[in-house]
């Protein structure tokens, strides 16, 4: 393991005895990383028969704007004999979203296993409301399965200073809501952690081996850069904050930032979505 890759465990794994555990590698190798995490938490999706898998399908862009498909080829070999479908929802000002999922690379994974990859931005919404008043609309699809994994891209976003876990879920809004966030009509921080607590992920793998810093597309000035790591685990807040501090390494607007400065996870904490108090363990001594 090097150095940085050390300080890095130590840096976020320091305060221990806590249930609430981020498993973390420093690898290129995604799919080794899928199924170790698979075989982790095997007891409880072994028990589930339907399972909803959201990846990051933002645009037209591929990795690291949108989930890698090894990442998705990892976990559908191993959901075999589940049913599985795939969906997400493309950003309002990505283009036609239908177009856009047919013609992604995520649709071959899919059509390879013969798993639907739905354009939720298509798809029947329902009205939500949170315990604190705060609704929206919402693809009714996850709903109706039994589990919810998501597969996230760690990237800086330039509304949100950090796009992970928690970001993730914003695909399942409709787009007017969306819509709205951006334009101020509407809190997206809040909505962000409000929607994690209406809907929350069963298990989240997320990856950080190369990242997008400036912005969380191409098309708006995100710039490449390697990280090397996989994350995964059950709470978003905790994988956001372990998120923070890898990108604070190779996005300056983030040095020194702790996440009571990151506004949706300072919220999500406050609402009770997550917790930052956590244990990363590097999956290699699991």
């Amino acid at each position: 393991m090097r150095r940085e890759a050390y300080d890095f465990i130590i840096l976020l794994g320091g305060i221990t005895g806590f249930m609430n555990v981020v498993y973390v590698r420093e690898t290129r190798n995604r799919a080794d990383f899928v199924f170790k995490i698979l075989d982790i938490y095997w007891g409880e999706i072994s028990k589930v028969r339907t399972i909803f898998v959201k990846p990051n399908i933002v645009s037209y862009e591929g990795y690291p704007t949108t989930t890698h498909p090894e990442v998705l080829d990892a976990l559908l070999s191993r959901l075999v004999g589940k049913e599985v479908v795939v969906g997400d929802g493309p950003a309002f000002d990505a283009g036609n979203s239908r177009k856009i999922v047919e013609n992604h690379p995520l649709k071959k994974v899919c059509n390879r296993f013969r798993i639907p990859l739905l354009d939720l931005n298509s798809g029947e919404m329902t009205g939500v409301r949170s315990p604190r008043g705060y609704s929206f609309k919402i693809s009714k699809a996850p709903f109706n399965f039994e589990y919810f994994i998501s597969l996230p891209v760690l990237k800086v976003h330039k509304v949100c200073s950090v796009t992970g876990a928690l970001k993730n879920q914003f695909g399942l809004l409709s787009k007017w809501d969306r819509i709205k966030m951006h334009i101020r009509i509407k809190n997206i921080d809040k909505g962000i952690a409000e929607l994690n607590s209406i809907i929350k992920p069963d298990l989240i793998i997320m990856d950080a081996v190369e990242t997008l810093v400036n912005a969380q597309e191409t098309r708006h000035g995100g710039r490449k850069v390697k990280l090397g790591y996989m994350l995964a685990g059950k709470d978003p807040v905790a994988i956001d904050i372990a998120g923070l501090q890898l990108l604070s390494r190779v996005e300056p607007k983030l040095h020194g930032k702790k996440p009571g400065d990151i506004r949706h996870i300072n919220y999500a904490i406050q609402i009770g979505v997550g917790s930052r108090e956590f244990t990363l363990r590097d999956i290699n001594q699991v």
